[in-house]
């Protein structure tokens, strides 16, 4: 059955058709929830509740192939709702792919990748909760512009901006990481 059946299922109330959508979308959702409030439990939560508030809305829903990012957007909304006004940071662990070289310097590689991976999440981490938001979306989601658009409520203007202001401000920052970390390293070599 495609997901666009499954969507009309559920706005005529089959709860077995939401129980598919949600084995389509629940580790994809685990994971963007996660990945804004760094807290499994939360994430389950707020998992759950996006599920609820999809099934109690679905009739809202004019157009069935939009389901994703409409979705996306409940979920969003929750997420940020959970997360008020703290700031907390991601997640280190198992964002990126380990390293999978079968030599001798496959321990080497996977901590120059987990030393690269902790500074720049540190530096998403810097970054206003919609431009993260807009980083895990689009690059750890794999969401498009305009998915993106619909998920967060605005233009797709307002999400080429902030991507844009996103990864400038990333790439400064990581250069004045870079460049501190060689005036370190050199004032230690003195």
């Amino acid at each position: 059955m495609s997901e666009i059946e499954l969507v009309k299922k559920i706005q005529s109330g089959d709860m077995n058709a939401l129980g598919e959508i949600f084995e389509i979308y629940k580790n994809q959702a685990l994971k963007y929830s996660y990945l804004i409030t760094n807290d499994k439990f939360a994430s389950e939560d707020i998992v759950q509740e996006a599920f609820i508030k999809c099934y109690s809305s679905a009739k809202s829903l004019k157009n069935a192939e939009h389901f994703k990012s409409w979705f996306f957007k409940i979920l969003t909304r929750i997420a940020w709702k959970r997360m008020g006004k703290d700031k907390k940071t991601l997640p280190l662990e198992n964002i990126f792919e380990k390293v999978d070289d079968e030599s001798i310097d496959k321990s080497i590689n996977i901590y120059i990748r987990n030393q690269e991976e902790e500074i720049l999440h540190a530096e998403i981490e810097n970054l206003d909760l919609k431009q993260k938001t807009v980083i895990v979306l689009f690059y750890f989601n794999g969401l498009n512009i305009k998915e993106i658009a619909k998920v967060m409520g605005c233009f797709e203007g307002t999400v080429k901006s902030r991507l844009y202001s996103a990864r400038k401000n990333l790439k400064e920052s990581l250069l004045n990481n870079e460049e501190g970390k060689s005036v370190y390293v050199k004032e230690c070599n003195s």
